[in-house]
């Protein structure tokens, strides 16, 4: 009976400590933004996360269904909080009148003006792209993108003007490249200079 409420000690010590690691591992992940994380738009502030319910009521709201509970991937002090994945669908801001905002119940999204809007910036990784790497006649993105913030070069190769992308994730959406889209929307202050793919800023 003794080895037995030891080992039954011994398990319960080992769980707590597995789930201490576990959290810590989420902190450091999220501490390291070993992924992009986009937001919505109007809920691009330093403190959006603490201001969060993690209701979901943004993401069910959306009329694109561009929107998605951020998994464990990007830690634990973002978990379950609104993430803007392009790979679902374009952000149509401009059309959808902030259905996002308007769901928030505690206001966490703002409504920003539309000229004001800034999800992200996009980059293209020039070692994946058709144009580029290939040299073939590809313009999808370019042809997507509502800002005129893709132009091309002499060669048909596309090139992101940072200034005018919003970020609205039309140009990744459309992206014919497999599996993974040549062209990527970024948190602006972690866009990678366009060509190898690599982030700067925190990475």
């Amino acid at each position: 009976m003794r080895d037995l409420k030891i080992a039954r000690r011994d398990f319960l010590a080992v769980g707590a400590a597995g789930a201490a690691a576990f959290f810590a591992y989420g902190l450091l992940r999220e501490k390291a933004g070993a992924a992009p994380l986009l937001r919505p738009p109007g809920a691009q502030d330093p403190d959006f996360s603490a201001r969060c319910l993690r209701c979901g009521d943004c993401v069910r709201a959306c009329l694109t269904q561009c929107l998605e509970p951020a998994p464990r991937e990007f830690g634990a002090l973002e978990l379950w909080t609104p993430r803007f994945n392009p790979a679902l669908g374009k952000c149509e801001f401009e059309l959808c009148g902030r259905a996002c905002a308007e769901a928030c119940p505690v206001r966490a999204i703002r409504r920003p003006p539309d000229g004001e809007v800034r999800i992200g910036t996009a980059a293209v990784n020039r070692a994946k792209c058709i144009a580029w790497n290939e040299g073939k006649a590809c313009l999808v993105c370019h042809e997507r993108c509502s800002y005129g913030a893709i132009e091309s070069d002499s060669r048909g190769r596309p090139r992101v003007i940072a200034e005018k992308c919003v970020g609205c994730g039309a140009c990744q959406n459309t992206c014919v490249t497999c599996p993974d889209p040549a062209i990527v929307v970024y948190p602006t202050e972690a866009v990678p200079s366009e060509g190898g793919g690599g982030r700067k800023g925190r990475s």
